[in-house]
């Protein structure tokens, strides 16, 4: 994955999680903690990991959701994810 791509997963992660937790995303960095930071509730997680999984075409199965606390976690999951599926032509 390019540094432009990496960078695009970053700003689109930030994005949906600002949404989700009804922020802007200015506020939103790698290391704001979903439940902590974004108050995120089970259904606010669940929320969150769908539209990611939507996003970025992956499936993210629920132990992997658990070990996801903050939006670095996230950015740096989704981007292991991506150079293991091959892109779209």
């Amino acid at each position: 994955m390019s540094d432009r791509n990496s960078q695009d997963v970053q700003r689109r992660i930030i994005e949906i999680a600002a949404e989700k937790g009804g922020v802007s995303p200015a506020g939103v960095s790698p290391a704001t903690h979903f439940v902590n930071d974004l108050k995120y509730d089970s259904l606010s997680v669940v929320e969150f990991t769908m539209t990611v999984e939507d996003e970025f075409e992956i499936s993210i199965p629920d132990e992997d959701v658990q070990t996801l606390q903050t939006v670095g976690d996230a950015i740096a999951y989704v981007q292991r994810r991506a150079k293991d599926v091959p892109a779209k032509a």
